[in-house]
């Protein structure tokens, strides 16, 4: 009988990651064979007949070294054979597997990319807008408060943990950008457990529907999420299973008490000494890897979102725009999908998120500009600024903003425009 930590061992190997890229339809081929056989061209490219592929057939592949960081020693490409990278992780020899890949399956590339993207900044972008200006503001804090703090410690946890992403047998299938930090546990199958059973949970106290529909498209949200990371080969199976372990262990008490916090984080005169300024902190006191990561700028993204949405609500509260209005004590009926609300819901969306796009790309360099200039750091020296940790100001004034724009600015211009959600200003209260 197998031991725990037996268990752990087997759930952790890269071989289960690489079985479900090849019957997802991935193939792999072993380029340091090819090298030693002589079967690699002078461009670097791969002989066709070794690989059993024509030159029309195009193998892609992924670099990492033992730190996370990717590398420049890149297989040049001829006749459409792409580069076969180096993908293995920790070698003390200093010798890794060079593997490249082919993706035989389209449709379930593109739909396992999907669900990556559930997890991603453009998701952010579009979702948790798109809730507050067309749904219910009330329930999308609820969601954030529950969201950003779970997804701090995951992230947390990455860089105190230090356990690698997959390699060799298996190959990484998405960009270069996240395999610049560690992976266990799973923030994205945090993220993919944490929205749609709060969603679930929150929603079936307020509305009245088929719980087992909306348990079933949770269900679904959360395996295509954790599938999607194996698939992608950034996550092992057992990254996977503790970001949904951790999830379902801190959900039913955060629940429990997330209406409490956000009522008081909305109406206390002194919220913002707890609500905004600790959230800061946890940024800037962000332990500081030894090697540089994407981790702490991507979880000030996270957190400044939901921080900066919660003060947008305290400050439409402390101004008198929002009123008080006490929820229904039972469930109500699901408000009807009528053409009016698709219309106006279809313009706010296109508007805003039209808006908040141009803005992120117009302000991340202003801000970048001014924090460079205070803190006396050239804007093109990057390495002065990953030691100063200064994407942490870079990324609350920026992502931040944004999230101020779309709490607190935003309604304001659409009330201006006379397409405002009517019961945006009075979605407060216990």
């Amino acid at each position: 009988m197998e031991t725990f930590w037996d268990i752990i061992d087997n759930l952790r190997d890269y071989k289960h990651v690489a079985n479900f890229q090849r019957f997802c339809g991935v193939e792999t081929y072993d380029l340091d064979e090819t090298v030693n056989g002589h079967d690699l061209d002078n461009a670097g490219t791969v002989n066709s007949n070794h690989c059993e592929c024509n030159s029309n057939k195009e193998i892609n592949g992924s670099v990492q070294h033992s730190n996370g960081t990717n590398s420049a020693d890149h297989v040049k490409h001829r006749n459409g054979l792409k580069n076969g990278f180096k993908n293995g992780i920790t070698n003390p020899k200093g010798h890794e597997q060079r593997l490249a890949y082919k993706i035989n399956n389209k449709l379930v590339h593109h739909m396992f990319e999907f669900g990556a993207s559930l997890g991603s900044e453009m998701f952010y972008l579009i979702f948790f807008p798109f809730m507050i200006w067309n749904v219910d503001s009330r329930l999308t804090r609820h969601m954030l408060l529950i969201w950003y703090p779970l997804m701090y410690f995951g992230q947390f946890l990455k860089d105190w943990i230090k356990w690698p992403r997959p390699g060799a047998p298996a190959v990484r299938l998405e960009g270069k950008r996240f395999e610049m930090e560690y992976g266990m546990p799973s923030t994205h199958t945090i993220v993919g457990t944490c929205i749609p059973f709060t969603l679930l949970v929150l929603t079936s106290k307020y509305y009245e529907y088929p719980f087992i529909l909306g348990l079933i498209v949770a269900l679904l949200w959360t395996l295509l999420v954790a599938c999607s990371r194996v698939y992608l080969g950034m996550h092992t199976v057992l990254d996977c299973i503790a970001g949904i372990s951790l999830t379902a262990l801190a959900l039913p008490w955060m629940l429990n008490v997330v209406e409490y916090v956000e009522y008081l984080q909305v109406t206390n005169p002194y919220a913002p000494f707890v609500s905004f300024l600790i959230p800061l902190l946890a940024c800037i006191y962000y332990p500081k890897p030894k090697v540089w990561s994407i981790t702490r700028g991507d979880t000030s993204n996270i957190v400044s979102i939901g921080a900066c949405c919660v003060l947008s609500a305290w400050l439409n509260y402390q101004l008198g725009w929002m009123t008080e209005t006490p929820k229904h004590s039972t469930p109500q009926p699901l408000p009807g999908i009528t053409f009016d609300w698709m219309y106006y819901s279809l313009i706010r969306t296109v508007v805003g998120v039209s808006a908040l796009g141009a803005s992120r790309i117009v302000t991340k360099k202003i801000f970048l500009k001014l924090v460079c200039t205070c803190a006396g750091v050239e804007t093109d020296d990057i390495t002065k600024q990953r030691e100063l940790g200064l994407e942490v100001p870079v990324r609350w004034l920026t992502i931040g903003g944004l999230a101020v724009s779309t709490a607190f600015t935003a309604p304001i211009c659409f009330s201006y425009l006379g397409i405002n959600r009517e019961g945006y200003y009075y979605e407060v209260g216990l």
